[in-house]
């Protein structure tokens, strides 16, 4: 076997996906910590980055510099609007703003990328062993809570304070910021490569959502997912293509979708589950802060760090409220229309990349961007990706769009 070998930026660049996974939780060093900890390192990486990004600047897609800019804009407009409006001291702007400092990582991946298929290869399989390595330990402190009340890390039982159910006897485990970019690479990494890994990761990924994360849109969103990509990957007449589509349709409306969209649309319903029912309230709450034109600008970046932005985060009422509930609103609620931008964005690049990926030598890669934007579409509905729970998978997102875009315009071969 190959002996692997790592730069500085790479070794610091796993570090950080340590602490997204929450691999020290283990050691009773609890969440708050950890994403202190990768937003603290995370600037440093990025400060690090700065004069190679100059170097390199022919060599990184351009889109990446704009986005990443427009980005950078719009969050720190949002930041200084909520300093204003909440009276955030530098502790809250800190804490207020460590999600989206974990995205700009997509810049170090890049770098480490290197617009070669054997360095991608590699840092994302690196990257889905560390995952995995978390998964297993997690998996395994659920099972022994769940069948002997052993609580053998109490800060991963309790990742969030509380424990989490899913109903009065069954207790849930988050699956990290990875779980659904981790199982998208896990399936696309099988079908382009053929390794029976890669497999056994997608399996074993299934398995903890199901019994594990117990989430019912996120199992939906990631079936459909992989199911395209499967069809898409293969050579497939028209005919296979539709069957396919109609095929997802079922699966998402008997799957549940229709619930999570009358939550949404249907204000008049009593029928809902508790889970879907307080969602409309959450719904009317927050769209509520938007009225007489604050829809424009959203109410800020938004904190439970500071009092007064907890009291708006929180809502009015005895129960508290969660925005980030509310998937993709939760953006826009902070952002307001710039938030149509933030995300229009991806799905537009992906798209873009869909179209170009014409040659068949991109048929799985074309697959993978095909399962991609589905399940972001899908998820978009109930879980942000620019939200504390997924935006480091974000970065990894970015990363792959901007790598495939700046080697399919320079027609890289390998």
């Amino acid at each position: 076997m190959k002996r692997q070998k790592f730069e500085f930026i790479e070794i610091l660049y796993y570090f950080t996906v340590m602490l997204s996974v929450g691999m020290f939780l283990m050691f009773s060093l609890n969440l708050y910590w950890h994403r202190n900890l990768l937003t603290i390192l995370s600037i440093a990486l990025l400060f690090l980055m700065i004069p190679i990004l100059i170097v390199n600047a022919k060599r990184i897609s351009k889109s990446a510099f704009i986005y990443g800019t427009f980005l950078f804009i719009c969050i720190i407009y949002e930041i200084l609007r909520a300093k204003t409006l909440y009276n955030y001291s530098v502790s809250s702007i800190f804490l207020a703003s460590r999600q989206y400092i974990w995205i700009f990582l997509f810049f170090v991946l890049i770098y480490l990328f290197k617009n070669k298929q054997e360095n991608m290869r590699k840092i994302l399989d690196n990257t889905l062993n560390i995952f995995m390595f978390s998964l297993g330990i997690r998996a395994f402190t659920w099972f022994l809570y769940t069948l002997f009340q052993v609580e053998l890390f109490p800060s991963i039982l309790r990742e969030f304070g509380d424990l989490w159910y899913r109903n009065e006897f069954s207790v849930r485990i988050d699956g990290t910021p990875l779980i659904i970019i981790g199982l998208l690479i896990s399936a696309f990494f099988y079908f382009k490569f053929g390794n029976r890994k890669y497999f056994y990761y997608l399996f074993l990924i299934l398995m903890y959502i199901t019994f594990v994360n117990q989430t019912r849109m996120l199992l939906v969103s990631v079936l459909i997912s992989i199911f395209l990509m499967f069809v898409y990957s293969r050579r497939t007449s028209r005919l296979l293509t539709s069957l396919s589509f109609i095929t997802v349709i079922i699966v998402f409306v008997y799957g549940g979708g229709l619930d999570y969209i009358k939550a949404y649309l249907n204000i008049d319903t009593g029928s809902f589950d508790m889970g879907l029912g307080f969602r409309y309230w959450e719904l009317k709450y927050y769209l509520g802060l938007l009225a007489n034109g604050v829809w424009k600008l959203g109410v800020g970046i938004l904190t439970s760090s500071n009092i007064n932005s907890n009291f708006i985060l929180a809502g009015p009422g005895a129960v508290k409220m969660y925005l980030d509930d509310l998937g993709f609103l939760e953006l826009f609620v902070q952002f307001g229309v710039a938030a149509i931008f933030m995300y229009g964005y991806i799905f537009y690049k992906i798209i873009n990349l869909i179209l170009r990926m014409s040659n068949d030598k991109y048929r799985v890669d074309r697959a993978f961007f095909i399962a991609l934007l589905t399940n972001l579409i899908i998820t978009s509905i109930s879980l942000n990706i620019f939200g504390a729970q997924r935006s480091f998978s974000l970065a990894i997102v970015l990363a792959l769009i901007f790598y495939y875009d700046y080697r399919l315009k320079n027609d890289i071969e390998n």
